[in-house]
C-alpha cells in the first residue's frame, strides 16, 4: 500500500502512473528541468523498492526489531504538592523522608483537572524497616533535581499501580517505506493494571517546508543563495498509540499488541514475511505436515460463575447458565506450514444439551 499523501497537486504535480510503464526519467540538455520530473524520479525508485518490500514483508512488519512490550507494574505516585516542574523529576532518585523507600522516576503526567500531578516510578529499595515497598500517603519525599542538582521535594497524596506499553527503537515496513520508530512509552491506565487495549503504532504523514523547519533553507555559505527556501520534505512518523478492543479505526494504525484485562492475547514478536513466508510454509508442510510444538489442552468449564463451580463469567460479564466454556490453553503448532501460536487461554461458548428422551425396559449392548 503506497503512502496515503497525494503528491499530484500544486506545487509538486507528481502524476506518475504505473500503467505508462515508465522506469527512468531521462534528462536532456537545453530542456528545463520540471519540478514534477525531479519528484517522479523519486517515485519511480520508491515504486521499485515497494515492489521488493511487498514480496518480502507483510504490511506493518517489524524489519529491524523495535519490539513492543508492556508493564503491569508501572507504579504511580499521586502528588499533593511539588517544588519543581514535573519534567525536572524524570530520572531523579526519590527517597521517602519517613519510610526510607527509594525509587527512580521514569515518567510524569500533569494534572488534567481530574487526576492530580503524577510521577511514575520504579522502586529500587525497601524502607528502613525492610518491610515497606512503597511511599505512604501524606509522606514527604525528597529528590535531587536532575537539571540543576538542587534538592527538591514532593508530598504524596496516594500511590497506585498503573500500566504502560513500550516500544524499542527499530524499523517497520509502512506504506511501502522502511520507517524508523523511536523508543516510546505509552500510559495505558494511570492507576489500574488490568488494561484492555489494542496497542500499536499510529501513522502520520506530513509535508515539511523550510517554514516549518529552518534547517531546510539553503546552507551554501558564501553564495548568494544562502538561506533561500529549500525543497519540501515528505515525513512519516510512527507514534505509539492505543485503541479499544472494539475499535475498527485501522486506516492509519498497525496493531502490535492486544491485552484483555491485563492478559496478553496477541503480540508481534518476530518479522512477518509475505511471499517469502508462503514459500517457507509450503516447504515445511511438504516435509513435516501438520504438527504441534506445544500441545493445546482442552478445559471444559461452566460459562456462568456461581462462585464455586469453576465458572468463567459472572452474569454481569455475559455469563449464561445454558452454555459451557471450552478453553484452549496456550500452545504452538504448524498448520499447513504456518506457525499458529496462542499466548493465553481462549474460551469458546458452547450450548449445553437441553433435549432429552425417556424410555423404559429396552435392550442395549455394551462392551465389557
Amino acid at each position: 500500500m503506497p503512502a496515503n499523501t497525494d503528491f499530484n497537486l500544486s506545487p509538486y504535480y507528481d502524476d506518475f502512473t504505473e500503467s505508462k510503464k515508465f522506469h527512468r526519467v531521462l534528462f536532456r540538455p537545453s530542456r528545463a528541468v520540471q519540478a514534477r520530473e525531479l519528484t517522479q524520479s523519486q517515485t519511480i525508485l520508491q515504486n521499485q523498492i515497494e515492489r521488493f518490500g511487498d514480496h518480502v514483508f507483510e504490511k506493518g512488519a517489524m524489519v529491524i526489531p523495535g519490539e513492543i512490550s508492556f508493564d503491569l507494574n508501572y507504579y504511580a505516585v499521586k502528588l499533593t504538592s511539588r517544588t519543581s516542574t514535573l519534567a525536572n523529576y524524570i530520572g531523579a532518585t526519590l527517597t521517602g523522608a519517613t519510610s526510607g523507600v527509594q525509587a527512580i522516576v521514569v515518567k510524569s503526567s500533569a494534572t488534567d483537572g481530574t487526576d492530580p500531578d503524577t510521577l511514575f516510578v520504579k522502586y529500587t529499595k525497601t524502607g528502613t524497616n525492610n518491610t515497606s515497598t512503597s511511599f505512604t500517603t501524606g509522606e514527604t519525599v525528597n529528590a535531587v533535581n536532575t537539571v540543576d542538582s538542587t534538592a527538591q521535594s514532593i508530598v504524596v497524596s496516594a500511590v497506585a499501580t498503573g500500566s504502560a506499553a513500550n516500544i524499542a527503537e527499530g524499523v517497520y515496513y509502512i506504506n511501502g517505506f522502511f520507517v524508523q520508530v523511536s523508543e516510546q512509552t505509552l500510559l495505558l491506565d494511570k492507576y489500574t493494571n488490568t488494561p484492555s487495549y489494542r496497542v500499536g503504532v499510529e501513522i502520520t504523514e506530513d509535508n515539511i517546508s523550510s517554514t516549518d523547519d529552518a534547517s531546510l533553507t539553503d546552507n551554501a555559505a558564501g553564495t548568494s543563495n544562502i538561506n533561500a527556501p529549500g525543497a519540501d520534505r515528505f515525513k512519516i512518523v510512527l507514534t505509539l498509540a492505543k485503541r479499544t478492543l472494539t475499535s475498527t479505526d485501522d486506516d492509519n494504525f498497525v496493531e502490535l499488541l492486544r491485552l484483555e484485562n491485563g492478559i496478553r492475547q496477541n503480540q508481534i514478536r518476530s518479522t512477518e514475511y509475505a511471499i517469502l513466508e508462503d514459500t517457507l510454509a509450503r516447504r515445511t508442510y511438504d516435509e513435516s505436515g501438520d504438527y504441534t510444538v506445544r500441545g493445546f489442552d482442552l478445559d471444559i468449564r461452566e460459562h456462568l460463575s456461581s462462585g464455586n463451580n469453576r465458572g468463567i463469567f459472572t452474569s454481569g460479564n455475559g455469563g449464561v447458565e445454558t452454555k459451557l466454556a471450552a478453553g484452549i490453553s496456550p500452545g504452538k503448532a504448524y498448520v499447513k506450514g504456518y506457525e499458529v501460536e496462542r499466548l493465553s487461554t481462549t474460551y469458546l461458548a458452547v450450548n449445553k444439551a437441553r433435549d432429552f428422551d425417556t424410555e423404559n425396559n429396552f435392550n442395549t449392548n455394551f462392551d465389557v
